[in-house]
């Protein structure tokens, strides 16, 4: 039993630094996102990210970089950012949440009505 509870948290363990898919981005795309998020070092992995859920550079209005919100006081860390990706005539924004020093992308996800185009 414990060579079983080892095993799964190896695999957690190593799941979460598999990160969340990327794609090359088209140059279009790499350069809104880069100027958008004012030279960020992390925006190549941004638009990857953004790239692999088939957003395109006409599909960008706006980013917005903010530190992420801790659930719990003990889990903040400077390191953490989302870019809150706006799209033209949509709703809400699309979260592309990853870790400043790293640029390692947790999270891609739609918020607050906005969708992830179809691919």
């Amino acid at each position: 039993m414990a060579e079983l509870r080892s095993s799964l948290a190896l695999i957690l363990v190593l799941s979460g630094c598999a990160g969340v898919p990327s794609a090359t981005p088209d140059p279009a795309l790499a350069e809104k996102v880069r100027s958008l998020m004012g030279g960020d070092i992390c925006s190549d992995r941004v638009a990857g990210a953004l790239a692999a859920r088939h957003l395109t550079a006409a599909g960008i209005s706006g980013i917005e970089r903010t530190p992420v919100t801790p659930g719990y006081p003990t889990e903040y860390s400077l390191a953490q950012r989302q870019a809150w990706v706006r799209q033209p005539g949509q709703p809400g924004a699309v979260v592309v949440q990853y870790d400043q020093q790293s640029c390692r992308i947790a999270l891609v996800y739609a918020r607050d009505g906005a969708t992830l185009p179809d691919a």
